[in-house]
């Protein structure tokens, strides 16, 4: 009996799919290349759980953390390695700068990727499928990667796994990040589309949620909208969220529908409220977008990006990020994006 036929939605000109699993045998995935950023929380390697990666190089992005000194990192490095000797996957470590030099960090994956290419590419000389495992890694690389894909046209298909967390601290904002550096706008998603008709900032909130109050100083916008992810699951989370949401209404005087609880993982749902807000805003509106809420709101703005030229995608830099134990929950996704515009979607396998 052969399997039901998988669904996809279209946004723009990417296709997408998402799938969640809390148990059973592990499940193949294969791609030319799969991206792994270390970390060091113990979720890092909760893929190896659902997961049996078919790939013919797994590409590890290491943030210098090999000179950190920190034993968790270690460990995973570890245990990284087990899992790649017994799937007969190569390993090559791309040593990194700072996560927080994100430009720099940027070109020498850029020039990696690029180098891989053709030796790793199924699709002349280009990388058809791409797995990438985000869970620890910070949202402006995961959103470049879909600008690179779909955007410079590098990338054919992108799949993401993403294990949730286990939260333990209820201190607050705190345990999220650690002061803020700077915002900046994400390469190859820098808008161009709108003419100053309007000026929108569109947020996905997180648990460090007032983390964008100083790109309302930095856009000065004429609307401000919010989306709330809710998953039932971690009520210390829903109370941050509860009261910034109260701030920013109180503050801004946002009315109802510019407040919208979305469900946390949900990547449709996300691209729903999404596509639905930008229907609202004229032809000719700047519109800014931030998010720093789960992983899963980073790839789906990078798609709206994609998808709509008005869009400006912005990302934080933090001064540091807060080295914390994150648990996996046991519940994994897997969202994978693929591009229509290429002839390569008409390859079996691709989907």
């Amino acid at each position: 009996m052969s399997p039901p036929p998988v669904e996809y939605r279209v946004f723009g000109n990417i296709a997408v799919h998402e799938k969640c699993r809390d148990s059973g045998d592990p499940e193949a995935i294969e791609s030319d290349v799969a991206i792994i950023a270390l970390g060091w929380e113990s979720r890092f390697t909760a893929f190896g759980d659902h997961l049996r990666l078919k790939a013919k190089k797994i590409v590890v992005l290491d943030f210098a953390l090999q000179d950190t000194g920190i034993s968790a990192v270690d460990a995973n490095r570890e245990k990284l390695a087990s899992l790649a000797n017994g799937w007969g996957v190569e390993v090559l470590v791309v040593n990194l700068e700072p996560s927080t030099e994100y430009q720099k960090n940027i070109n020498i994956l850029d020039h990696a990727l690029a180098q891989l290419a053709e030796p790793c590419g199924s699709y002349q000389g280009t990388l058809r499928r791409v797995f990438v495992e985000c869970s620890t890694m910070p949202r402006i690389y995961i959103q470049w990667l879909v600008a690179f894909a779909f955007k410079r046209l590098a990338i054919q298909s992108l799949e993401f796994g993403y294990a949730e967390g286990v939260y333990t601290s209820t201190g607050g904002k705190d345990d999220f990040s650690s002061g803020l550096d700077r915002y900046v706008t994400v390469p190859h998603l820098q808008g161009g589309g709108g003419m100053g008709e309007e000026k929108v900032l569109l947020v996905g909130i997180g648990g460090d949620a007032d983390v964008f109050y100083g790109l309302i100083d930095l856009v000065s916008p004429e609307r401000i909208s919010l989306l709330v992810p809710r998953s039932q699951k971690h009520a210390a989370i829903d109370t941050l969220l509860d009261q910034q949401v109260s701030k920013v209404r109180g503050t801004h005087r946002l009315e109802d529908h510019e407040v919208k609880d979305i469900d946390a993982f949900g990547l449709a749902a996300h691209l729903d409220a999404f596509e639905s807000y930008l229907e609202g805003f004229g032809p000719r509106a700047v519109i800014n977008v931030f998010v720093s809420g789960p992983k899963v709101q980073a790839i789906a703005a990078a798609v709206a990006a994609c998808s709509d030229p008005r869009v400006q995608l912005k990302a934080r830099i933090p001064t540091s990020y807060a080295h914390r134990e994150v648990a996996a929950d046991g519940r994994y996704h897997l969202y994978r994006l693929i591009d229509l515009t290429s002839p390569a979607c008409s390859l079996p396998g691709t989907f």
